[in-house]
């Protein structure tokens, strides 16, 4: 139909381009949010191989973590013990032929007694459009499907934690697809902290979902607890930098044990809280993400500094900590952390920290006497304790007596002032990395959202604002110009709501939706970006989708008077990943 005027637009619109939401909405790559093929009732799935694993002797483990614990030993928490394996899609699981002409492998394992269970995959070599998951037999806690882009850079995949003494790997090769090759290197099984039925962390700690958190809330989110090649862990926090452009840059302490060796098996769990105040458990594992690349570190102010393969989703809502390199004592502190491991929480010291001296060249480190409220355990290690005045980080947890059970036990952290400069090179020191545009001359910078206000100099990364909707991550930026009947023009208005890979335009009224647009990423099938795109509306419009990362512009338009036609291009940007 013709429009001549906002006023005379016809009603039926608005259920118009709900139906071309719900039709977009179902075109996308088979890997998206789906669930394991044989989950789906689509297939009758043949019977799966079942190994089960050598006994594992928890009590000798647990006999030396008690002495390690009690003597406040640096180092991160063990909560798995680590079996090697061999099991591969050459030589265990059973395939299975599906009518569509796909193939299907899985693979069941069972440790006897595991709380939990995680898997590091030695070999992890997908075909295009394969898609692999891992779950509990009972289909309720299911992580993936993983594709090829998800293999870290020595050719692994280190799955994340699944609650149980059991667990199935489900592989999915697509019609006519060449040969992968998947083979479990390492099982570990679980023996304390996750899946225990009480809460672990001491009962002085404080949810970082309780009111005297909220100030901070926004590091918060920019602290995750990770795992080690899948049977230990730390603390860890995002942190800017000079350049604005939200390099997933995750510091941590060098005690945890993180080196150029091992740094592809960390998995970081973002949001891993209690849901509410005082429950110190309850929280999800299903957040999270795998693989980084280690930068630098160094021993006398205890710090470690990786690269995760990839930015943080936009659903996780993550934070880049803020710093302070100047070296002034903070009058106030806070640190966010994650005891034992455990859900996430916040300590508090009202007192001035003091220089300390703990044997590696002189006052190396910052101690807190004595916390005001909550406390630290074996777990916080590596988290940072920020200045409750600027919210700058000035330090990370190296380790000390602080318990629920010693109110009066201290805590000494690495200096960032120190580590500065560090060892002297680029693997011993952070200014480089942190001070990426002013040299190491930066002493201060405050926190960013990649999802709020961020950089447009250049550096990568969409800005979002009322008229501008970024896409993927922030990478995709997508713009819409129009021009109606009467030669009026304007550009088209972000409408509340969408995902991360979809939104609507508005023109004329909030009420009236015109464009809806979506960007899939299709690198798994075809090595590109998809855009589609739909609209209820006969004005001239053009429609503009720019890859930040490469500067790579498409554009999309229609005809003044005419019905705007469906955009499907499978071919978008030959930019992945």
């Amino acid at each position: 139909m013709q429009i001549c005027s906002p006023d005379s637009r016809d009603r039926s619109q608005a259920s118009i381009i709900v139906a071309m939401i719900v039709l977009l909405m179902s075109v996308g790559p088979a890997g998206a949010r789906q669930l394991p093929v044989s989950l789906t009732g689509s297939v009758e799935a043949a019977a799966v191989e079942r190994i089960v694993m050598p006994e594992v002797n928890v009590a000798a483990l647990e006999a030396e973590d008690e002495i390690r614990d009690s003597a406040f030993t640096p180092g991160p928490v063990r909560f798995a013990a680590p079996i090697a394996a061999a099991y591969s899609t050459e030589n265990s699981g059973i395939w299975q032929q599906l009518n569509d002409g796909s193939r299907l492998w899985r693979l069941q394992i069972h440790s006897p007694r595991a709380l939990s269970l995680n898997l590091g995959l030695k070999t992890f070599d997908l075909p295009q459009g394969a898609r692999l998951w891992v779950y509990d037999t009972a289909g309720e806690q299911i992580a993936g499907p993983y594709s090829r882009r998800d293999r870290n850079r020595r050719g692994q995949l280190w799955l994340p934690i699944i609650l149980g003494d059991e667990v199935v790997l489900e592989l999915h090769l697509p019609v006519d697809s060449v040969a992968a090759r998947v083979e479990v290197g390492w099982v570990n099984h679980g023996y304390r902290f996750f899946g225990e039925a009480e809460a672990k962390q001491g009962s002085c700690n404080i949810d970082v979902v309780c009111p005297e958190v909220d100030p901070y809330r926004d590091l918060v989110h920019a602290v995750a607890r990770y795992t080690i090649s899948g049977f230990t862990l730390c603390t860890g926090q995002l942190v800017n930098n000079t350049a604005g452009d939200f390099r997933p840059l995750f510091l941590t302490a060098q005690h945890c044990g993180i080196n150029p060796a091992n740094a592809s098996t960390l998995v970081v769990y973002w949001n891993y809280e209690s849901p509410t105040c005082g429950q110190l458990s309850g929280g999800s594992l299903a957040d999270n993400q795998g693989g980084a690349t280690y930068l630098a570190g160094d021993f006398s102010t205890d710090f470690t500094l990786v690269e995760l393969d990839r930015m943080p989703d936009s659903q996780s809502n993550v934070y880049y900590a803020g710093w302070d390199a100047g070296g002034a004592t903070p009058q106030s502190t806070v640190v966010i952390h994650h005891p034992s491991g455990d859900e996430k929480a916040a300590a508090f010291e009202g007192d001035p920290l003091v220089d300390a001296d703990i044997g590696r060249g002189g006052t190396t480190h910052w101690e807190v006497t004595a916390y005001d409220l909550g406390t630290t355990e074996p777990g916080s290690s590596g988290s940072c304790i920020f200045d409750q005045t600027n919210q700058g980080c000035v330090g990370w947890l190296t380790g000390g007596t602080a318990a629920c059970t010693v109110p009066d036990g201290f805590d000494v952290f690495g200096k960032l002032s120190l580590a500065w400069t560090g060892g002297g090179t680029d693997d011993m020191r952070l200014s480089n990395w942190l001070d990426p545009v002013g040299g190491g001359t930066t002493t201060f910078i405050e926190g960013a959202d990649p999802d709020g206000t961020g950089d447009d100099d250049g550096n990568g990364g969409c800005v979002p604002d009322a008229t501008t909707l970024c896409l993927d991550g922030r990478r995709f930026e997508v713009t819409v110009g129009w021009r109606d009947f009467a030669g009026a023009t304007g550009s088209g208005v972000v409408s509340p709501g969408g995902e991360d890979y979809w939104g609507v335009f508005w023109f004329f009224s909030p009420m009236n939706a015109e464009v809806l647009v979506k960007v899939l990423d299709g690198c798994d099938f075809n090595d590109h970006f998809w855009v589609f795109a739909a609209a209820a509306t006969d004005v001239e419009y053009s429609l503009t989708v720019t890859d930040t990362s490469t500067g790579i512009s498409q554009t999309y338009g229609n005809e003044l008077g005419t019905a705007a036609p469906a955009v499907v291009d499978t071919s978008a940007f030959a930019t992945c990943p």
